[in-house]
């Protein structure tokens, strides 16, 4: 059965590392721990029972132990939870972003030129004064417009 398991932003590789090795020593039986690349905050365990896995994250301090949801998934959901989409490729001269990371973080931002080589934007803030344009990594902006 797949499970969800809600972990501290931030936590879930060290989640699926320290369950990774509860399972080598103690022999649980956890069959598979998934991070998936565009949800934050979750893990996907395939486990045999609730039991199993409650004994697992019994001493895990990222985890939050009242979220534990059952359910099957289907291949379908996974599939459409585990693909990537580069952030190159919906990117183009003249989109608006939003800034999610710097000292510019939450700002709007129009591309100027995109860089694939490097994985790199040049910007322009909108709402400054004076338009200068600063180059970011891809990771760092959310498409808006």
């Amino acid at each position: 059965m797949m499970f969800t398991l809600r972990t501290m932003y931030g936590r879930e590789e060290l989640v699926a590392c320290i369950l990774k090795k509860k399972v080598e020593d103690e022999g649980l039986a956890i069959y598979s721990v998934i991070m998936m690349p565009n949800v934050k905050n979750y893990l996907l365990v395939e486990s045999d029972n609730e039991t199993t896995l409650k004994r697992a994250i019994i001493d895990i301090p990222y985890v939050r132990k009242t979220n534990i949801t059952v359910g099957n998934v289907s291949q379908e959901e996974l599939k459409s939870l585990l693909k990537v989409e580069p952030m190159m490729q919906k990117l183009d001269v003249g989109t608006v972003v939003e800034i999610k990371s710097g000292y510019l973080k939450g700002s709007r931002a129009r591309v100027v030129r995109v860089n694939p080589t490097k994985e790199e934007v040049t910007v322009e803030v909108l709402d400054a004064a004076v338009k200068i344009p600063i180059t970011i990594k891809a990771e760092s902006v959310k498409i808006i417009e």
